[in-house]
């Protein structure tokens, strides 16, 4: 089993590291670690000195302590902040939201943010496996004229990103249960950082539904590689 507090075990250091990766992941896409966009040093960021020799402070460490403060789920934390109710919340009545900072985490809407993230994401999720497994099964019958293999059927309909409006965590489960390993493989990752942030909400949803499916061995094991990487971290 994987466990929902798995957080409390990080130290701060490692807390705020988390909070950083999670904060670049979603406002950059980088999903690697090791990319340049993770591992660069930004010092209006991460503290230090910048180029004009201004002296900063870390943000994530201050973004940490907001979170510990309320004994948050970081990972849904951080996502709460690039919610659509972040847009709303955050774009404070301008045309457009402004540009995304990490000094946004532990801003004054904040908590409320993130008590809203938590009660809408399950009902959130069951919309987007309905909508994800209405159009997966209207693409395979749409593409059953075209008599490919089982298989080639299959990664043509779960790789469809035209048609098929699937988040990367249920195209990995419908690849998953149709045994195709090109597919599974292709959406592993993105599944596993979406389930290992936002475990509680998901984990809500399946409790109440016949959906233990969604969860695969290949998701839970990357999903513990991901939080021994942040345990083990050390700087």
């Amino acid at each position: 089993m994987l466990a929902h507090d798995w957080h409390t075990q990080l130290n701060t250091e490692q807390l705020a590291a988390y909070l950083r990766y999670q904060f670049i992941y979603l406002n950059e896409a980088a999903v690697d670690w090791d990319d340049r966009a993770h591992t660069i040093k930004r010092p209006v960021w991460d503290g230090g000195k910048d180029n004009f020799g201004v002296r900063h402070s870390s943000v994530w460490a201050k973004a940490a302590r907001a979170v510990s403060s309320v004994a948050a789920n970081p990972g849904m934390w951080v996502y709460s902040h690039f919610s659509p109710a972040a847009e709303v919340t955050l774009a404070g009545g301008l045309d457009k939201m402004p540009t995304m900072r990490p000094a946004m985490l532990y801003g004054g809407s904040s908590q409320k943010l993130y008590a809203r993230y938590c009660e809408d994401l399950p009902r959130a999720i069951s919309l987007k496996a309905n909508v994800a497994g209405h159009t997966i099964q209207s693409r395979y019958k749409s593409t059953n004229v075209f008599k490919f293999s089982k298989e080639d059927q299959t990664l043509y309909v779960l790789c469809d990103e035209g048609y098929v409006s699937a988040t990367p965590f249920f195209r990995h489960a419908w690849a998953a249960l149709a045994n195709s390993d090109s597919a599974i493989e292709r959406y592993l990752w993105r599944a596993a950082l979406d389930y290992e942030a936002n475990q509680p909400a998901y984990d809500e949803v399946i409790k109440n539904e016949d959906t233990a499916w969604w969860v695969t061995d290949e998701l839970r094991a990357a999903v513990r590689l991901i939080r021994d990487h942040w345990r083990t971290y050390n700087g």
